[in-house]
């Protein structure tokens, strides 16, 4: 009766075979066939929204949980906006504020983030600009800090609260704007204060205390880190405080009147700290408040940043047709770490060009939650080791002292 199966099995999967071998139409249709399943299984399935928590004392695994916050949160499309958190073995939390973008007049706000501009690649100047709504890449995208399959994630046991962003205003924006480009007009909910307000105080109901609270971010991110990591220093008393900051750093006399007038951030009351040319340093150096706060800084760039030199010469209205604007920012980068190096503060950097493209004169942008957290070294150090180093054993590393004097090419 088996031999029958396997023998019927057999015939009607040769006919089949021997139909698309002889027939384009149906070859084509069911190549199309499987393409789109494909695409609906991970746009659906696998890239799919975890199941929906109120609080933490729901969940009783180990995998992503949706959280909704409330009719005061959304996109900057107007869409709806969540958090994602994942329960932990241990007391230990991290607070990680994701990045994507920005915007601020009518051309970057015309020009939100689309898979297929993903797709192009690299392009000198910037062709989008910010995520206006939730992308599906997160969190079942995350991967190194964020990856707890990898037994060698030193990470792995922590509680992790993901801070999705989606209102192009480094997380601080509140207002909403109507920016006009090609006689048309974009609606924009720089919402992200209200946002992170909302993730805050659910991540303080549900983890009252912690033994240590890293407070991290990418890129836009790197900077949410920076500005809300003293906030949160101020709840969790009693815990040991870090905050990682990862592809960070721009500089432009524009930074003020970004956040206070076209975002509404009103920076000096709501972050306590004076805005000049450099935010992420601003934030550490140039603060307003009187607290004294314990809080050790990690600082991580690569040297020629893909995104973030892009980025500057779009702010600055730099060109881009030489490797000018890549040196600039680079020069820029190395003088605000040995800023921040002698300043005094509880700091350490890791600086490298590990994977420098020659042709494009570029380094990747992001390290913490992607590949390249196992991959990337500076030093012979990898990334996720100098992690390790100065979070879990308490070490204090600094890597890439040789860069800082090197001149950039």
């Amino acid at each position: 009766m088996k031999a029958a199966k396997w023998i019927g099995a057999a015939v009607i999967g040769a006919a089949i075979a021997y139909s698309l071998f002889t027939n384009a139409a149906v070859t084509a249709a069911a190549i199309g066939a499987v393409l789109v399943l494909g695409f609906l299984y991970v746009y659906l399935i696998y890239f799919g929204r975890p199941n929906h928590v109120a609080s933490l004392d729901e969940i009783t695994d180990t995998g992503w949980h949706t959280v909704d916050l409330g009719e005061a949160t959304v996109s900057a499309d107007g869409s709806s906006y969540a958090m994602f958190v994942r329960r932990g073995t241990s007391n230990n939390l991290v607070i990680h504020f994701s990045g994507g973008g920005a915007c601020w007049d009518g051309e970057t706000a015309s020009r939100p983030i689309k898979p297929i501009g993903v797709v192009r690649g690299y392009t000198r100047d910037l062709t989008m600009f910010y995520f206006n709504s939730l992308t599906r890449l997160f969190p079942a995208g995350l991967a190194g800090m964020a990856n707890r399959r990898d037994t060698t994630n030193a990470f792995r046991d922590w509680n992790f609260v993901f801070v999705p962003y989606s209102t192009g205003d480094l997380h601080v924006g509140d207002t909403t704007n109507t920016y006009r480009h090609n006689g048309k007009t974009i609606k924009i909910h720089h919402n992200g204060r209200n946002n992170c307000k909302a993730v805050l105080d659910w991540v303080y109901a549900n983890f009252p205390s912690a033994d240590k609270v890293m407070v991290s971010g990418e890129s836009a991110g790197a900077w949410a880190s920076a500005f809300y990591v003293p906030q949160i220093a101020d709840h969790y008393t009693d815990s040991k405080l870090y905050c990682l900051s990862d592809g960070v750093g721009i500089v432009t006399e524009r930074w003020r009147d970004i956040l206070d007038t076209t975002w509404k951030a009103d920076s000096a009351r709501t972050l306590g700290f004076d805005i000049d040319t450099d935010l992420y340093e601003d934030a550490l150096l140039h603060r307003s408040d009187a607290a004294a706060r314990t809080i050790k800084y990690l600082h991580s760039n690569t040297l020629y940043d893909d995104t973030l030199t892009r980025f500057g010469a779009a702010l600055n209205h730099t060109s881009t047709e030489t490797d000018g604007f890549i040196e600039d920012w680079a020069a820029n980068t190395k003088a605000s770490i040995t800023r921040l190096n002698q300043s005094g503060l509880h700091y350490n950097f890791f600086l490298t060009d590990w994977g420098h493209k020659p042709k494009k004169h570029t380094t990747e942008h992001t390290l913490t939650t992607n590949e390249f957290y196992n991959k990337c070294t500076a030093d012979g150090v990898l990334f996720s080791a100098w992690i390790k180093r100065n979070v879990i054993d308490d070490e204090d590393l600094s890597l890439g002292h040789e860069l800082l004097s090197v001149k950039v090419r």
